[in-house]
């Protein structure tokens, strides 16, 4: 199953800040405090929510930064077609993004 071969177990280089990332997508608790809420903002910056806080306060980086890391890690993860879509399913229903057309 894609969600443990994205297991921050398995990377030793990750840090916390992608695990906890990889834990929102994943619907799993790795870090302590974990992510309440991933946002991309209009000008392509991402802010986190923790649980506990009260809006995405915390300044992750750029949107392409985040797609960049994502994607090397599913890469790295040596996924199945099929779990690699299932990854990638889950991220685009857990990012949200408040970008202007």
């Amino acid at each position: 199953m894609w969600k443990e071969e994205l297991h921050p177990g398995r990377f030793e280089g990750m840090s916390s800040k992608m695990a906890a990332i990889v834990g929102y997508i994943s619907d799993e608790t790795y870090t302590d405090p974990a992510i309440n809420e991933l946002v991309i903002t209009s000008d392509g910056f991402v802010l986190l929510e923790h649980v506990g806080d009260v809006g995405a306060n915390n300044f992750f980086g750029e949107e392409s930064d985040l797609l960049r890391n994502w994607n090397n890690l599913l890469d790295a993860a040596g996924l199945t077609p099929e779990e690699r879509t299932q990854a990638e399913d889950a991220y685009q229903s857990h990012v949200h993004s408040f970008k202007v057309a």
